[in-house]
């Protein structure tokens, strides 16, 4: 009986450990997810999330048009909406616009990574990061505006957004990461802004369709295969203030 007792004991355990792990976001309103960030008196924030305890989990637990609001309520408290957090959307195929609104700031990595039925994606105004590969592989994008709060275009963010044929970089953005739109086979036409010091390697690898090209004065490298692959590129202009440009940039 002693052993029967400890073996149950043990089953139990387990019982309520999957029933914890199961719902490891921390609450759902309106079919969103949440995880709690701080549930300080003065400050209470949470983060979009998947559903469960990993990414990968469930498939497809958003689908459809999505509005993320500015605040939510959970047990008597409300709290801002300040983020989304890595994987938040991954892999929802089925998601085909979401709206993110201007008390977020920051995006995570693969957030929208292989929302392939993404359409439309808004931005809000006080996003200051976007992570590394967050739109990857979201090929039903066509037009993307960066808001003027960012710095930073992280590395392979629009990464084989094949559809993606217009993308506003604002004067904001001082860097443009390596793969950040490689494989954008459809992009034929982006400005880089003057506040640009860098273009990471392989940046805009493989997009085809980009016919012209202005490096503009502020930038200082190029990296390496920035422009490799760009069979459309007929005209290209660099400013004399590039110092460093890297192996097969223009092949």
């Amino acid at each position: 009986m002693k052993y029967l007792n400890f073996f149950r004991g043990i089953f139990l355990s387990l019982m309520l450990f999957g029933t914890s792990v199961a719902s490891a976001h921390d609450f759902e309103v309106d079919g969103i997810f949440y995880n709690i960030i701080s549930s300080e008196s003065s400050n209470f924030e949470v983060c979009v999330t998947y559903k469960g305890s990993s990414y990968n989990e469930f498939s497809n637990e958003y689908s459809g048009s999505v509005a993320i609001p500015e605040r939510v309520t959970y047990n008597g408290e409300n709290y801002s909406v300040t983020s989304i957090e890595d994987y938040a959307f991954y892999k929802c195929t089925g998601l085909t616009s979401v709206t993110i609104p201007n008390s977020v700031t920051g995006i995570g990595n693969n957030a929208f990574y292989s929302c392939s039925g993404l359409i439309d994606v808004t931005i809000g105004s006080n996003v200051t990061s976007i992570g590394e590969l967050a739109f990857r592989n979201c090929s039903g994008l066509t037009s993307v505006t960066i808001p003027n709060s960012v710095t930073s275009i992280e590395n392979g963010v629009f990464y084989d957004c094949s559809g993606l044929t217009n993308v506003i970089i604002p004067n904001s953005v001082t860097s443009i990461g390596g793969s950040a739109f490689r494989g954008c086979s459809t992009l034929a036409g982006v400005t880089i802004p003057n506040s640009v010091t860098s273009i990471g390697a392989m940046a805009f690898n493989k997009c085809i369709a980009l016919t012209d090209v202005t490096i503009p004065d502020n930038v200082t490298s190029i990296g390496d295969a920035a422009f490799n692959g760009c069979s459309g590129l007929t005209n290209v202009t660099i400013s004399n203030s590039v110092t460093s440009i890297d192996t097969k940039v223009f092949l």
